[in-house]
């Protein structure tokens, strides 16, 4: 899943972007956003699916080894599965 930037909207100020997806069906309706808001709000999708892979990498490497940093993977891995979750709108972190 990809999502883009649209910044050449019809009757649209100077500052008003949409994300789109590759389809072009608009995810978030044009606003006055900062460039790097629009950035990070096209970036999500890609994030989040990243931060997946690596928590699923992460916990089969801890899995497979006798020696971590214990505390500090611990932390680091719940702070993941929070973000996870909490982009997902899952109130049970």
């Amino acid at each position: 899943m990809q999502w883009l930037i649209e910044d050449r909207l019809e009757n649209a100020h100077i500052g008003y972007r949409a994300i789109v997806d590759a389809d072009g069906c608009t995810i978030c309706n044009p606003s006055p956003m900062g460039e790097a808001n629009a950035r990070l709000i096209a970036a999500a999708p890609d994030l989040l699916e990243a931060l997946r892979d690596l928590l699923s990498r992460a916990e089969i490497e801890l899995d497979q080894t006798v020696w971590h940093e214990g505390l500090v993977n611990c932390d680091i891995l719940a702070k993941s599965r929070a973000a996870i979750s909490k982009a997902l709108g899952d109130q049970t972190i």
